[in-house]
């Protein structure tokens, strides 16, 4: 049973995005995510199995105790019964809630990097939050590339699918490898890959494509992740003005995928806590065009966003 359902909730959207830092990480990482999709797919068919098993049994049941009962016409089958029995209930499944989906998407990989400012990147409204980026990521990296892993969850309860999922990967990827206060960047640069932390973000507002769309990477895009705070502004004025903006920038032919997500709002938890994910053709002109059509936006796309964000680039590779 769908208890956001039964309790008229919305069923809350949460992408979980896990960062990693790795050396060459694609050859160890892709082998693990193909196996986790692989059992998502396997659990998924599972359930549905079992919801189909259970149909059948009581259908096949209940058509059997009305017919010893005599509330059957005689020229009623009971086959004949149990399979209307059957439908009605899938179709009662289906208004429960008890039919729907695996609410566990991904996983995706995308490697992240920040563009070379150059004279017209430089010259650009982009170039302070670029800029940001590149420091936070130097701050973290250790001569390693950074990489997220990107989870989409529908309610809290794929958190405990995702945990025995991922029960069986290397320490420094499940993020318990803790590092002495002295090792820091030298113990960092000896693992093939270390967790460097996970956040949750809930769904605020979305437009055009779904964010994991489809099974495998779209060639020839590139995905912008924009991290920013709301400083002065209460939560809600700037969920407000956020999508505002978004509604403006649907404008752009060129946009395929915009996102506005807010971070668990744990108190005294630092970091920026909301992102925009933003997917575009691939290449600097539709980066600079995206960059302008934010400042144009409003005044808290230029500000907020562009002169006191974070904003990395990335590509997905599975």
């Amino acid at each position: 049973m769908d208890v956001y359902r039964a309790l008229g909730l919305d069923l809350p959207v949460l992408h979980l995005c896990v960062r990693l830092l790795a050396r060459d990480g694609e050859a160890e990482l892709v082998p693990l995510l193909a196996t986790l999709r692989e059992r998502c797919l396997a659990i998924a068919t599972r359930l549905q199995e079992w919801s189909e098993e259970q149909c059948a049994r009581y259908a096949e049941e209940a058509a059997l105790r009305l017919q010893r009962l005599g509330l059957l016409a005689d020229a009623a089958q009971p086959s004949q019964v149990a399979a209307a029995v059957q439908r009605e209930l899938r179709h009662l499944a289906t208004r429960l809630g008890s039919a729907g989906l695996l609410p566990l998407e991904g996983p995706a990989l995308v490697v992240c990097t920040v563009p070379e400012l150059g004279p017209e990147l430089a010259a650009s409204v982009l170039a302070p939050a670029l800029e940001a980026a590149r420091t936070r990521l130097e701050g973290w990296r250790a001569e390693q590339q950074l990489y997220e892993l990107w989870f989409l969850l529908r309610g809290s309860l794929a958190f405990d699918l995702l945990n025995q999922l991922v029960a069986g990967w290397p320490a420094s990827l499940r993020g318990d490898r803790e590092l002495a206060g002295g090792e820091g960047l030298a113990a960092v640069s000896e693992l093939p890959f270390v967790a460097r932390g996970a956040h949750t973000y809930h769904l605020v507002y979305q437009l055009g494509d779904e964010l994991l769309g489809g099974a495998t990477p779209e060639l020839g895009t590139q995905t912008l992740s924009l991290f920013f705070s709301a400083g002065d502004l209460s939560y809600s004025m700037l969920r407000y003005e956020v999508m505002a903006l978004l509604e403006r920038l649907a404008e752009q032919p060129f946009l395929r995928h915009a996102s506005f997500w807010q971070r668990d709002p744990w108190p005294g938890e630092p970091g920026a806590a909301f992102m925009l994910r933003l997917r575009l053709p691939a290449g600097e002109v539709p980066l600079r065009q995206i960059g302008e059509a934010l400042a144009a936006a409003s005044p808290l796309g230029r500000e907020r966003l562009l002169r006191q964000g974070q904003l990395f680039t990335g590509r997905r590779l599975f």
